[in-house]
């Protein structure tokens, strides 16, 4: 009898025996590695912040790094931190989502917020004459009724560890990482929001250096003021974001040097309410005095009762120049016409005197 089949067999438990073997040494290299605990931080991902994190999302905006997370509810709130400074990056993010009577966090920063478009009711934050490219910020509202003040308020900041958002692709993987998580938020809370599209061609913030000329306002500013007015004021510039909603929206009329003369501002949801608290605290006559009005509306969803504003403005820059000649009338008139247009973006009612 031939024992050929004898030596067939034990070939096959010696290749048998070397694959067991290198699966055992692949799987230890595997583990000593870090790549176990790579591959459970990835799946814990996808189910993170009681499964709203956009992970996918996540993960281009870090760019090959390994993030891990952490949130959830917590006392009313929704919170989301996601950090990959572990292995070296330094990227950190983090969102939270709360009713709008909470603060809004988008006061006192320079220059004025991009809106997101798309169907957001949105901004984002992001200096680009800043020296640090690697922060950014984003917000939205989501409304989730037709009832005034009923809806949330989500933000996200990001630092990135590679790269920067002067790369307009991490702009809109930040915003596509808001935009995802908060409508899984929604859905799971059973907030009845309308959702947008993909945010493309993220802007960024509206600095001193962005002024055109009055007559070649196309967003926020234009209508505010006729070429008549604009003369008789001295304003010769404007300083503007583009048409989209966002919780807080601003235009500033300037000289032909750039100078800020006059800004108006509207705000939603939160902003309206920090806004709202500041006026609590001005003095008698303060409009009378210095040229400030107001104007209020109330708006469906997250909107709540939208505040108008217009002040007049001393340029940081130059403290020595007089202050504009207040044209009472012709100012609340500019006001009115700059509210009416916002509102109307937001599906508010008509803006009535505060």
């Amino acid at each position: 009898m031939s024992d050929v089949p004898f030596r067939r067999r034990r070939g096959v438990r010696r290749t048998a025996a070397w694959t067991v073997t290198a699966a055992v040494l692949a799987g230890g290299l595997f583990w000593a590695s870090g790549g176990y605990d790579s591959w459970r931080d990835d799946r814990a991902l996808d189910s993170a912040c009681d499964g709203d994190l956009a992970a996918g999302a996540v993960r281009e905006l870090f760019d090959g790094a390994s993030p891990t997370s952490a949130g959830g509810d917590d006392r009313g709130r929704w919170i989301c931190t996601v950090s990959a400074a572990g292995d070296g990056s330094g990227a950190d993010l983090r969102l939270w989502a709360r009713d709008t009577d909470g603060p809004s966090l988008l006061e006192g920063v320079d220059g004025y917020d991009a809106p997101l478009g798309h169907g957001w009711t949105g901004s984002f934050h992001f200096d680009p004459d800043d020296e640090d490219t690697h922060e950014a910020r984003a917000a939205l509202l989501l409304s989730c009724g037709k009832g005034s003040g009923h809806g949330r308020m989500m933000t996200a900041e990001a630092e990135l560890g590679r790269g920067g958002f002067d790369d307009p692709v991490s702009r809109e993987r930040l915003v596509a990482v808001l935009t995802e998580t908060a409508t899984a938020y929604a859905r799971r809370t059973g907030c009845a929001a309308r959702t947008g599209g993909r945010v493309k061609d993220v802007g960024v913030t509206t600095t001193r250096a962005d002024r055109k000329p009055v007559a070649a306002a196309t967003g926020s500013c234009a209508g505010v003021v006729d070429e008549k007015t604009a003369a008789r004021w001295g304003v010769h510039t404007v300083r503007e974001i583009t048409e989209g909603p966002a919780p807080l929206e601003n235009c500033a009329l300037g000289g032909r040097s750039g100078a800020l003369l006059y800004g108006f501002t509207a705000s939603y949801g939160p902003p309206a309410r920090e806004a709202r608290r500041r006026l609590d605290y001005r003095s008698d006559g303060h409009s009378t005095r210095s040229g400030a009005y107001e104007l209020a509306a109330r708006c469906p969803g997250a909107g709540g009762t939208a505040l108008f504003q217009v002040e007049t403005l001393r340029d940081e820059d130059d403290p020595e120049m007089a202050a504009p000649v207040v044209d009472h009338r012709g100012l609340r008139a500019a006001l009115q016409r700059f509210a009416e247009r916002s509102a109307k973006k937001h599906g508010c009612e008509g803006p009535e005197r505060v």
